[in-house]
């Protein structure tokens, strides 16, 4: 298994010019980049997330159901060949940077995993049928109108990965775009 080593910034995210391999950032508290991506859909004036139930394989929240894909950049990586790496690896979408609607970068200090989230959405399409799930960290998607992903969330917040609050903030972010009515927007 090779390691993952992962830029270290300060917290202000300001690059330190330091590296370390992810299991010593994670144990540390050492500030890292992340990404994170919604894939979503707007159909009938409602917003659909796709969703999917995390590798039972997985460091972090194993076998819970996540509204985002993404993960961390690597050490060197810039934030958008993350996001294509990301979406390729996990879902087998090529996918162009002007595809994705950029969202806000957030400062989670979250002691051990302290971490800068570099937001984005990417308007996908409906049919889901021909995704691939190269990298074995996702062992299923479904469709979820947002608002059911935060019933779901509320009545079982320990089947979840990401916190209410945080998906809250996100929908709340896409809602403030007014994007147009059941068109996809690249």
């Amino acid at each position: 298994m090779t390691k993952e080593y992962l830029d270290i910034v300060d917290e202000n995210n300001n690059p330190t010019g330091k590296k370390e391999i992810r299991k010593e950032i994670h144990s540390s508290g050492l500030w890292h980049r992340t990404v994170h991506i919604y894939y979503f859909i707007k159909k009938d004036g409602e917003y659909y997330f796709l969703i999917h139930l995390r590798s039972k394989e997985k460091d972090l929240n194993p076998n819970m159901w996540d509204t985002r894909f993404g993960g961390h950049l690597q050490a060197g990586e810039t934030t958008e060949k993350a996001l294509l790496a990301e979406l390729e690896e996990e879902i087998g979408i090529k996918a162009n940077l002007k595809d994705f609607i950029k969202g806000l970068t957030n400062k989670r200090d979250s002691y051990p995993n302290n971490e800068f989230t570099y937001t984005f959405y990417y308007p996908g399409e409906e049919d889901i049928s021909n995704l691939k799930f190269q990298d074995n960290e996702v062992q299923e998607v479904k469709w979820m109108s947002a608002k059911e992903i935060i019933r779901e969330a509320n009545n079982n917040s320990s089947g979840w990965s990401a916190g209410l609050l945080e998906f809250e903030s996100v929908y709340n972010f896409l809602i403030s775009l007014k994007l147009k009515k059941n068109i996809k927007i690249i």
